[in-house]
This record gives C-alpha cells, sequence and structure tokens, in this order.
C-alpha cells in the first residue's frame, strides 16, 4: 500500500464523518420525534434525541390532581410549585420543552426531522441517522461541484 494513496482517502473519510485527527466529534446531529426511541451511533457523531410527546408524559407524573374549584386549584398549584416537588417538576418540564424550543428556532415544518449544522439542513420523514446523514453528505458533495 502506498503511504500516498492512503493519506488522502484517509483525510477524505475523516471530511465525510466530520472527525477531527484527535477523534473528537465535529457533527452534531438533532432527531425530532414524537416519541421515545433508541436511535443508532454513528462513530464521530454526537447525536442528540428530542421526544417532543415528553411534556404531556411529565405532566401526567409530576402534576397534582387538581379541584373545580379555580381558586382552591390555584392555591394547590401555588403551594406544589414552592416545594421541592414542584421545584424538580419546573426543572424537569423545562428541559422537556428544548425540542419544542429548538423545532421553533430551527423552524422545522413537520417531523420525524433530522438536523444538521444547527437547523441549516433538514431531514423530513425519517429518523434513521444514517440514511440521514448520506442524504445530507451528498447534498453537500453536490453543491461542492462546479
Amino acid at each position: 500500500m502506498k503511504l500516498t494513496h492512503s493519506v488522502p482517502c484517509l483525510f477524505s473519510l475523516m471530511l465525510l464523518f466530520g472527525i477531527s485527527i484527535n477523534g473528537h466529534a465535529q457533527v452534531q446531529v438533532e432527531v425530532f420525534t414524537d416519541m421515545p426511541m433508541q436511535l443508532g451511533s454513528v462513530l464521530g457523531i454526537d447525536v442528540i434525541h428530542y421526544d417532543l410527546s415528553a411534556p404531556e408524559k411529565v405532566k401526567s407524573k409530576y402534576l397534582p390532581a387538581l379541584p373545580g374549584d379555580v381558586g382552591l386549584a390555584s392555591q394547590i398549584m401555588k403551594n406544589y410549585l414552592a416545594s421541592p416537588q414542584g421545584q424538580e417538576f419546573k426543572a424537569v418540564i423545562r428541559e422537556a420543552y428544548r425540542g419544542h424550543e429548538k423545532m421553533v428556532r430551527y423552524q422545522l415544518e413537520k417531523i420525524p426531522a433530522v438536523v444538521f449544522e444547527q437547523g441549516q439542513y433538514v431531514v423530513y420523514g425519517i429518523t434513521d441517522v444514517q440514511k440521514a446523514l448520506a442524504l445530507y453528505n451528498a447534498h453537500r458533495n453536490q453543491r461542492a461541484l462546479p
């Protein structure tokens, strides 16, 4: 094997997968769905999953049942939110809505969506990170051609 051929190949692969020489991830991929799911990992890719159904699950798990009396319900919620359980709820619900915040920021039109470069590129309709990465790379390579 000639070194002159292997170095350009290695460099091309590093560019393709966004891996630096020291091995740290260079590409971040965000996946938006409306259900919990296990996503496969891809070497050199930092995959973040946002389950947009999470806030409803958090509410049903943490919030107390409230009476029909608005005044009494308001007082119960005020006391609950001041309690340690209420403080935990606020932190958990804030994290649960992070995906919604990003979805609005990226102006996503539908889910599922796989997002690259902080909303610059979006692949709709799939959750397979490897397939989305292939489409993303093909698009970028096509744009790079003269």
